[in-house]
């Protein structure tokens, strides 16, 4: 069985061109806010997904160290063919398990805190993304 094989992208105005294993080349608009595709691997027209810049958000306690709390990223599936994403989303993956003292109970909260701030802000760009009013 052979390797998966990574894309090798070719970026244009507003495009890029992409090999598929069902529709061989395609060229499909790229957003401006999608990082790219260099790093994805040749699958099919349906596995296409734009994805933006990782949003993080992570805290630090006496008990765990450096935990990371949140990951979320504005996403686009546009030819998905069971749930096909037309207007962009959040992902969003929120993970906090725990059992904390007072001030690492504090810490988490505060992290929390700053997490929701960057959801907002996110959410404000998706909205703009969506055309929609806030």
């Amino acid at each position: 069985m052979s390797e998966p094989r990574k894309q090798s992208p070719r970026y244009r105005d507003r495009t890029v061109i992409l090999d598929t294993l069902d529709q061989g080349e395609v060229t499909v608009p790229e957003p401006a806010w999608c990082i790219g595709h260099d790093d994805d691997l040749v699958g099919y027209l349906a596995d296409i997904t734009h994805n933006g810049p990782v949003i993080t958000a992570d805290v630090l306690t006496a008990r765990y160290g450096r935990t990371g709390i949140l990951e979320a990223r504005i996403t686009q599936a546009p030819h998905g063919e069971i749930r096909p994403e037309p207007l962009p989303l959040l992902a969003i993956q929120v993970d906090v398990d725990a059992s904390v003292a007072t001030e690492d109970g504090r810490h988490i909260t505060r992290a929390l805190r700053a997490a929701a701030a960057r959801l907002d802000r996110a959410l404000d760009e998706l909205a703009h993304l969506r055309g929609e009013r806030r």
